[in-house]
């Protein structure tokens, strides 16, 4: 229905609040129904949600290989379809009670400063989720002989890696040390993609293809790390009583992320080439660095501003346990 400017800006705001709200709100629940390791069963639902992310792919692959104005507008309303049944589902979950009231400030999570470092220093390497979305391609196309199906191809190897491999990722990181651990593993492998990314450029187009690939599968090696390390950081180190609120507030670097990323990676990669790759690469490596720090200090903090126990990552079972797999 929308056909000008102003209210298509209307109409996307709407959709991110939306989407920025559910984040906060889906985080409970997963605590609730995620058994003693929350962190594992959040891992479980990512790699469920990518094969969500390919068949949606094929669908809107689709629709811009249709290219009609009638196959966007099914798209748009296909994924207004699936937002209902979502919503249905959740509909018929038993109600979550809430937890009870604790005295203190209320905006905890804001004034916790070790968590908001470790949100921000989440937020910098969570720009590497747009490596592969923004930056690959555009390099691909315009610095490399590489064929351009091969967009697709990288998309759809990272894909089937977080389907089969995230949950085993997040098993062996079991502790915010381990998670602060596994964040350092993911910067220095990011580092080696981003040096090898840029390689591709002037190779013929096999080979151009063939380091394209082999950079995207080290890349989606640290995505996996990365992922798994955010899990466990920012719902070990939460109160139990403020898991919403805390989750939120974590996902306030996504959305960093999400805001600066493409037109840095652009500005970097693209418009600066070779020396460009390696920045991205450092801030990745160096960012990785930094996280173990930031996790040991927001273990000594012990408490959240109001002085209350944070939740363990092995909290009491509250609901049914995970499902297996």
């Amino acid at each position: 229905m929308v056909h000008s400017f102003w209210p298509f800006v209307l109409a996307v705001s709407a959709a991110t609040a939306a989407k920025a709200a559910g984040l906060a709100a889906r985080s409970p629940l997963i605590r609730h129904y995620g058994g003693d390791r929350p962190q594992e069963f959040r891992a479980y639902l990512r790699a469920v949600t990518n094969v969500g992310i390919s068949l949606g792919a094929l669908l809107a692959g689709w629709a811009v290989q249709v290219g009609t104005h009638t196959a966007y507008q099914l798209m748009v309303v296909g994924n207004a379809i699936g937002f209902a049944a979502a919503a249905a589902v959740l509909v018929r979950l038993p109600r979550v009670t809430p937890a009870p009231p604790v005295r203190g400030p209320r905006w905890t999570a804001l004034r916790d400063r070790p968590y908001l470092l470790i949100t921000t220093l989440d937020g910098l390497m969570a720009i590497q989720f747009k490596v592969l979305t923004v930056a690959v391609p555009l390099w691909l196309v315009a610095a490399t002989t590489a064929p351009h199906w091969l967009i697709s191809g990288t998309m759809l190897i990272s894909t089937v890696m977080v389907i089969v491999f995230q949950v085993r990722a997040g098993r062996t990181v079991t502790s915010p040390a381990a998670g602060g651990r596994a964040y350092r593993r993911a910067g220095v492998t990011f580092l080696a993609s981003c040096s090898l990314i840029p390689l591709a450029a002037g190779l013929p187009a096999r080979a151009a293809a063939a380091v394209l690939l082999a950079a995207v599968v080290v890349h989606t090696v640290g995505e996996l790390w990365h992922s798994a390390a955010g899990f466990e950081v920012s719902f070990a180190l939460a109160p139990q009583h403020a898991t919403g609120q805390y989750l939120g507030v974590f996902g306030l670097g996504a959305g960093l992320a999400e805001a600066l990323g493409p037109g840095l990676l652009v500005a970097l990669c693209l418009t600066w080439g070779r020396p460009g790759w390696s920045v991205v690469g450092a801030m990745f490596a160096l960012t990785g660095l930094a996280a173990p720090l930031a996790v040991r200090r927001a273990e000594r903090r012990g408490s959240d501003p109001a002085g209350r126990g944070r939740g363990s990552a092995r909290s009491p079972r509250t609901g049914p346990p995970a499902r297996t797999t």
